[in-house]
């Protein structure tokens, strides 16, 4: 494909060609400001951006109480392996 890609960006009139290259260097820009730091499980691309965000979140929710502690964890994952067997 990218071969393909090289090819058809040989043939196109000037016109296109700054079209797309204005499209490339957006694209490139916007990765360079907010890079992909890391996946979902599904595959989803996390921008750093997203990450930061989804930290902030998290630190306001232990601010305002809302976690368990490492025994409530801890009893709870027994719960999980039971499931299992």
């Amino acid at each position: 494909m990218r071969a393909k890609v090289h090819k058809m960006i040989d043939e196109v009139d000037n016109t296109l060609l700054e079209a797309i290259h204005a499209m490339l260097e957006t694209y490139q820009k916007r990765q360079e400001d907010d890079p992909v730091v890391g996946y979902e499980v599904d595959g989803t691309p996390v921008t750093a951006s997203t990450l930061e965000k989804q930290a902030d979140e998290a630190m306001e929710q232990v601010a305002r109480g809302e976690y368990i502690t490492l025994a409530e964890l801890e009893k709870e994952s027994e719960q999980w392996l039971k499931r299992t067997k």
